[in-house]
């Protein structure tokens, strides 16, 4: 059933609540059955902790209101992995016992390689927990991360060729390139499109979450600092680590559907999971997704003439006859998480992750009208809209040995990605192959992009004793990437011209409508070694001041090596105070996309009344074309990065954290605008071009900004338990520098860095951002309220004239649900408030068809309300 946008739920509860009140139990090592004195076990959920006394055992008594709730019950000790088991509540006593194991089976915490310092809070780090990932109304990753995290953000393209499907998403008002994903502590790989349309992120390749099911996600750690010199590459903005399920668990069937209220957007997903227990406690975590989610269009009505002159307002054509929206898209995923222990005290791990996922969109270009030169009313008699059709492959794999040797903690892995774009149009044709299929066509396969990595790492960390308030702890790694990029050229009657003149009797426009195909001089087919070491060195050096030291040198065979380091500081000067600052340096190497992907696209210039065939070109940096008009070899973008703060926790339930940062970077790649004219075509013309643009380190950038991020635990008898957290982030980026135009380019200094591309730097996301929930639980009921305000954000158009702010707003989400013993049934709506973003203005409306700004924080969809199950079998 496709575009199921609803469901009907019904169940039986079967059972009776267990008696109990209050929890207790032993604590154990598992190696040899010892009791652990001075464990913490604590229920997050209603903010309890205890301490294990001397022989291991605890106790915790849990209010009434608790009765019928199911509670996460984790247990914690330095060196030790962190375990965390579900127990029913009722009225008596419970026995939960635990036995842990050494600390590297799974537990993975970015930003410090010090075993069992997840709490010390030495650099900023927002865990979103399986119950926030759940609760937020949103299925796709990226949305579900920035409905929680307000330093991310995730604006939602239109009319932008593949971006429209695989859409960027940046962290602190940077790039999507320069911040760095990471699967349960291992790389990911980047997407093989690169950005190349007007959008944020112009001119990047970012990673795509959305190709990450977030039915596999046990938590999100989004590391708010920059961390090149722990982690390498990309890691200028900071980090976010995704973090599998995994353990035994039984089948959980999860089911989602909804629609906007505006009557498109329909939604269908499908989710199923299944933890396989084996020997040793060893696992196998499974999860298979299905999306489906339907278009949605807020395009306004084109007043223009369409069949024949003078017809505007009063055609056959339907309308709107473009589309500005959400594209349709059919998402299927699966990925798997497991664990093996090579012996019983579980200190020798094999472990093993990866997935796949199949994308499919379709979305729209600018509609072409019968009378349009571009049409063949023989084929189209009203028109056409041309579609993108892309298909996204993604596979993953990664496999590795965590153990001890010689007192040392160490992990051994190898990873391989691979990402694969094809670019299929449908809907269109070739005008130059004239009114007739054949030899013209509505379809066509226009090339594709493909990314792919394999990398081997070797970690090694150990705590040592030298003195110091506590033990220092040393890491060290070495790691081998191979990255490869390439580039297909699409079916020649994808970019051929046919020579036959269009239906005014001109020149006819060369390739597929919406999308020409790469040519074979586009392809391409190159890759690229790196090589690196790092040192990581942390430890208290005295009873309340912790110090951290990294460094990472890294060496690629197509531009050279860099060096970068880090220095973190925690102080607490008094009980549960806690100050902390960080330095760094960090570095993003050019990507494989950005150095040698290139387009052609042909175009008709009256230039003394005879149409000339302009080719308009993207050049690789290292050809001819891009040679001649001046362009240099890629540089890696530099980055220093100082940042400061202060954590309050006053009491077990309440936290607060404030942070300021400062983030300059060098020589930040950015894709020029189109160089064009007599004295460009001069320069082009023996080369077989007549204008382009190219990638060039043309700027350096200074953002500075704060976070702040609190949260409160209220438990009553009465009412329930309360979590209310709160975040904000604001940030400011300025173009400080901007790099000399060659020679050739002498007067095109406004197109080397152009208006575009300046403000999609400077203002194009929002300034601030605000987010606050309230989660709340009762015996079987539970809820949750979201809001979250976007900051002003500016228009991206190179004419001042229509430059535009578009305002701050307020969007709301609400969910209410209920627990039976296995099922969770739920309701809820996004954007509760029908709220939509300032409409476009002037040119940027192109006469009112284009209604809102393509770069809102949170898209034109206005109001979503859908319904859920989770059922467990």
């Amino acid at each position: 059933m496709r575009r199921l946008a609803r469901f009907f739920i019904f169940g039986l509860c079967l059972g009776s609540p267990l008696a109990a009140q209050q929890i207790e139990g032993v604590v154990t090592t598992r190696a040899d059955g010892a009791s652990l004195p001075g464990a913490t076990v604590s229920v997050d959920s209603l903010g309890l902790i205890a301490t294990t006394d001397s022989s291991g055992r605890y106790r915790i008594s849990l209010p009434s209101s608790a009765v019928g709730q199911t509670v996460a019950v984790s247990v914690t000790f330095q060196s030790l992995q962190t375990q965390t088991s579900q127990v029913r509540v009722a009225s008596g006593t419970v026995q939960r016992d635990f036995s842990l194991v050494v600390a590297f089976g799974q537990e993975i915490t970015v930003g410090s390689r010090a075993i069992g310092t997840a709490n010390e809070k030495a650099v900023p780090v927002d865990v979103l927990t399986e119950e926030q990932l759940e609760t937020t109304g949103a299925s796709e990753t990226s949305q579900i991360i920035q409905a929680l995290a307000p330093s991310f953000n995730f604006p939602r393209p239109t009319i932008t060729d593949g971006t429209d499907s695989v859409r960027p998403a940046t962290l602190r008002g940077l790039g999507p390139d320069q911040l760095l994903v990471l699967i349960n502590g291992k790389r990911r790989h980047n997407s093989a499109l690169v950005n190349v349309n007007n959008s944020v992120g112009r001119g990047s390749t970012g990673v795509d979450l959305n190709a990450i099911p977030s039915s596999a996600l046990e938590t999100v750690e989004v590391l708010r600092d920059g961390a090149s010199a722990q982690y390498g590459s990309d890691a200028i903005a900071g980090v976010i680590n995704l973090v599998l399920k995994s353990g035994s668990s039984p089948w959980t069937l999860n089911l989602k559907g909804g629609a906007t209220t505006h009557g498109d957007g329909e939604l269908i997903d499908i989710g199923l999971s299944k933890g396989f227990g084996f020997a040793n406690n060893g696992s196998l975590f499974m999860t298979v997704e299905y999306r489906d989610r339907g278009e949605t269009n807020r395009a306004g009505n084109d007043p223009r003439d369409q069949v024949t002159p003078g017809d505007g307002g009063s055609n056959a054509v339907p309308q709107p006859n473009h589309h500005w929206g959400d594209s349709e898209a059919q998402d299927a995923m699966l990925f798997l998480h497991g664990l093996l222990p090579l012996n019983v005290e579980g200190s020798n791990v094999l472990y093993a992750f990866g997935g796949y996922s199949r994308r499919e969109g379709s979305h729209g270009g600018f509609y072409r009208r019968a009378l349009d030169a571009r049409n063949r009313p023989e084929i189209y008699p009203l028109g056409f809209l041309p579609l993108i059709e892309p298909e996204v492959n993604d596979t993953s794999f990664t496999a590795g040995n965590r153990g001890t040797m010689m007192g040392w903690f160490y992990d051994l892995s190898g990873q391989y990605g691979r990402n694969t774009f094809d670019f299929n149009l449908s809907n269109t044709l070739n005008t130059s192959l004239g009114p007739t299929i054949p030899p013209n066509k509505t379809e066509f396969y226009a090339g594709s992009l493909e990314f792919d990595h394999l990398i081997g790492n070797f970690d090694i960390t150990r705590p040592y004793e030298v003195g110091l308030a506590g033990p220092l702890n040393v890491a060290a790694g070495i790691e081998f990437r191979r990255e490869g990029f390439e580039q297909i050229a699409g079916e020649p009657d994808s970019y051929r011209d046919g020579g036959i003149p269009n239906q005014a009797g001109g020149r006819s426009e060369i390739g597929a409508q919406v999308f020409p195909g790469y040519r074979p001089s586009n392809a391409v087919n190159t890759s690229r070694n790196s090589k690196a070491i790092y040192v990581d060195v942390e430890g208290d050096v005295l009873a309340r001041l912790r110090l951290g030291v990294a460094a990472r040198y890294e060496d690629f065979d197509d531009f050279g090596s860099t060096s970068d380091g880090k220095l973190t500081v925690r102080v607490e000067p008094v009980d549960r105070v806690v100050f902390r600052g960080s330095a760094s340096t960090g570095f993003r190497a050019p990507s494989l996309g950005q150095s040698f992907f290139s387009s052609t696209s042909t175009t008709f210039l009256n230039l003394a009344g005879v149409l000339t065939p302009f080719e308009v070109a993207t050049f690789t940096v290292g050809s001819p074309q891009a040679q001649a008009l001046g362009a240099q070899p890629l540089r890696p973008e530099e980055s220093t990065q100082l940042s400061a703060g202060v954590v309050w926790d006053p009491t077990p339930t309440f936290e607060v954290a404030v942070d300021v940062y400062r983030i300059d970077i060098d020589d930040r790649i950015v894709l020029s605008g189109n160089f064009t004219g007599d004295r460009i075509a001069d320069l082009l013309r023996p080369l077989g071009a007549n204008g382009g643009r190219f990638f060039t380190n043309a700027i350096d950038t200074e953002t500075t900004g704060f976070d702040l991020v609190s949260t409160w635990q209220l438990n009553t008898a009465a009412l329930g338990n309360f979590t209310l957290s709160g975040g904000y982030n604001r940030n400011e980026t300025d173009v400080v520098r901007i790099a000399d135009t060659p020679p050739q380019l002498a007067g095109f200094e406004a197109v080397l860095f152009d208006r575009v591309v300046r403000r999609l730097t400077e203002c194009a996301q929002p300034e601030d951002n605000v987010r606050l929930s309230a989660d709340w639980n009762r015996s079987r009921l539970g809820g949750n309220i979201r809001t979250s305000r976007y900051g002003e954000y500016c228009s991206f158009t190179n004419p001042p004239a229509s430059d535009q702010t578009f305002g701050q707003e307020w969007v709301t989400d609400l969910e209410l649900s209920y627990k039976l013993d296995r099922y969770t049934v739920a309701v809820g709506g996004q954007n509760i408030f029908d709220t939509f973003p300032d409409e476009n203005i002037g040119p940027d409306a192109n006469l009112g068809i284009f209604t809102y700004p393509r770069n809102s924080p949170f898209g034109m969809n206005g109001r979503f309300l859908y319904s859920r199950i989770s059922v467990n079998f």
